[in-house]
């Protein structure tokens, strides 16, 4: 009879212990922030009145969505990307040459990482000086 006592008692505790710590609220992990891609942006002369703009991207493999480039008259000129693949350190040159117009030249990139697909939103800029 005492062992049965002792088999009831310690069942009860077992069976009270798992209701609650399975009732206790867990906490889901708080998500770690990732940070933007990071962009290098440059550029060549091409001619006496106008430049080329290139850019790579120093962090990830990237899908580029667009490009917003804004002049320092704050003109913009958008590059479309198409969801083109590029690949971390890969110079890309812009279809387009700009007008060289001294100041500094904002550039917004948009797209995905390619690893996870998470979107991205990343700024870079240029100097130019020299003219107008």
């Amino acid at each position: 009879m005492k062992k049965q006592n002792t088999f009831l008692a310690i069942g009860i505790l077992l069976l009270s212990t798992v209701i609650l710590f399975s009732s206790c609220k867990k906490k889901a992990d708080d998500p770690v922030p990732v940070a933007n891609p990071v962009f290098v942006v440059t550029s060549q002369p091409n001619g006496t009145d106008y430049f080329d703009i290139w850019a790579k991207c120093i962090t990830d493999d990237i899908l580029l969505t667009k490009v917003i480039i804004k002049d320092p008259f704050n003109i913009s000129y958008t590059y479309t990307g198409n969801q083109a693949l590029w690949l971390k350190d890969e110079i890309v040159g812009f279809p387009d040459t700009y007008p060289k117009s001294s100041g500094t030249w904002l550039l917004t990139f948009y797209g995905n990482r390619s690893a996870n697909g998470t979107s991205f939103v990343s700024n870079g800029s240029l100097l130019i000086t020299g003219k107008k």
